[in-house]
């Protein structure tokens, strides 16, 4: 059994900003030019997908968030 590291653990706290600014992963994925379902590959961190930096700093402006929250 492995165990869950900061590095695998799905994007929560981006998951609840998005949850109390009402935004889908559908508008974010749009932002970023990608399907919605490889944004929700990359934001539950599935088979260690993840976003880039660009990606991440994209989410943090449009959120209007630091991409530190996103932990």
């Amino acid at each position: 059994m492995s165990a869950v590291t900061e590095h695998n653990k799905p994007y929560f706290g981006l998951m609840d900003i998005m949850k109390r600014k009402r935004i889908t992963q559908e508008q974010l994925a749009n932002t970023l030019g990608m399907d919605r379902a490889t944004f929700n590959v990359k934001i539950n961190r599935t088979n260690g997908r993840d976003f880039t930096f660009s990606e991440a700093m994209k989410i943090a402006v449009e959120l209007q968030e630091v991409a530190e929250k996103f932990f």
